[in-house]
């Protein structure tokens, strides 16, 4: 007996269905029709998948259908990174700044007479409480704050107190309290201005 078949086999090619897109979105197929030696044409309206074993598939490039890599993904979040403000509710808090100052002004000044060495003091302390408190209780994200605190002796004489700034009227905002105590006058300023 040899080692190897000397007869030659046949081979027969059989060849797939084809699937082609045609330009009105009906899918058309091709079948060889082995009885007659002709090809059988069928056309139904996307009826055939493209990805059945077998099948080619042509695309054009007036393609109606997306590939995966066309679809939007879902699993990706996007973050913006160019806030050109404060988001919402993340103001600088003027009400709550302003009856923080008002208790400090009450609880460090009161029933107090002016000197003029100890005025010096109470500025200081004034506007390192305030300060301590806005980083603790009123730290908003992106913003920078600025304490003006001054007093002066209420006798007969004037005293003029203004400011200038330039800024975003939609993000930056300020307060301005003023505490009498009988003998002098202290005046607090607090600016919230907004960083881009």
């Amino acid at each position: 007996m040899p080692l190897f078949d000397t007869k030659k086999q046949k081979r027969t090619l059989v060849q797939p269905a084809k699937v082609r897109k045609s330009r009105n979105s009906n899918r058309v197929t091709i079948n060889p029709d082995k009885t007659k030696g002709n090809e059988a044409v069928s056309t139904d309206k996307l009826s055939t998948p493209a990805n059945q074993p077998g099948s080619f598939y042509e695309s054009d490039s007036d393609s109606d259908e997306q590939h995966a890599e066309a679809l939007p993904a879902t699993d990706v979040t996007i973050y913006n990174e160019y806030d050109m403000g404060p988001a919402f509710g993340c103001k600088f808090p003027i009400p709550f700044i302003r009856f923080m100052v008002e208790r400090v002004l009450v609880e460090k000044l009161k029933g107090k007479t002016y000197q003029a060495g100890d005025a010096v003091k109470w500025v200081r302390d004034v506007a390192d409480t305030i300060n301590t408190k806005m980083m603790g209780y009123c730290l908003q994200q992106r913003y920078k704050h600025v304490i003006n605190v001054s007093i002066y002796q209420q006798n007969g004489a004037g005293f003029f107190h203004g400011f200038r700034a330039v800024w975003d009227t939609l993000s930056d905002d300020y307060l301005c309290n003023t505490f009498d105590a009988g003998s002098f006058i202290c005046i607090v300023t607090v600016f919230g201005c907004y960083t881009y």
